[in-house]
């Protein structure tokens, strides 16, 4: 009995260590996702800025990486009413792109802004607020605060690009457990009255 006992338990141990090379690393992730940016960079022929521009007037093409290393790009900078973090209930349309080759998700893109966002509902979250949208939609799944980190930037009606690294992703889908980065090619924040 025992001597089953102690097999089983070996043949239990040798499939847990295999099962487990199967699964990326945190720094295996983190790698492959930066690779993924440097690729985006280069293909799109972004600009990587060292400082936020003082005017906050960005080029199409120019990018600066903020503290929690979302990558920002102002297209327009919207009214001067600002979003007040646990009040203000943020409609939003953005058209993103899974652009890691080696994610689960693969690649494509998502469009809720563009002519091709035929029916669709603006993804809706209170700022501050990420582990639930405002009402249930697949699409909430988008909701982080990764999609959120224009908002101290600009103001109500503003248009922003955003280059989300997976760790500010958020846990409503599994951007963080596989480590798939999302590019907004275009958000729109709308602030519901």
């Amino acid at each position: 009995m025992k001597r089953g006992f102690y097999i089983l338990l070996i043949m239990c141990a040798a499939v847990m260590v295999v099962s487990c090379d199967k699964t990326k690393s945190y720094t295996d992730m983190l790698k492959a996702q930066q690779k993924a940016i440097d690729r985006l960079e280069k293909d799109s022929g972004l600009v990587f800025l060292d400082d936020f521009p003082k005017d906050s007037i960005f080029k199409e093409n120019e990018f600066v990486k903020l503290e929690d290393g979302v990558y920002l790009n102002i297209i327009e900078k919207g009214n001067s009413e600002r979003a007040v973090m646990g009040k203000t209930d943020v409609q939003t349309r953005f058209m993103a792109t899974l652009f890691m080759e080696s994610s689960s998700f693969g690649t494509g893109t998502v469009d809720l802004l563009g002519p091709h966002s035929n029916g669709t509902h603006p993804v809706e979250f209170k700022y501050g607020y990420y582990s639930e949208g405002l009402y249930s939609y697949y699409y909430n799944i988008f909701i982080s605060p990764g999609l959120a980190a224009g908002l101290p930037y600009v103001g109500d009606s503003a248009y922003v690009k955003l280059i989300v690294p997976f760790k500010q992703m958020g846990t409503l889908g599994d951007f963080q457990s596989t480590g798939t980065p999302v590019y907004f090619e275009k958000v729109r924040y709308i602030f519901k009255k």
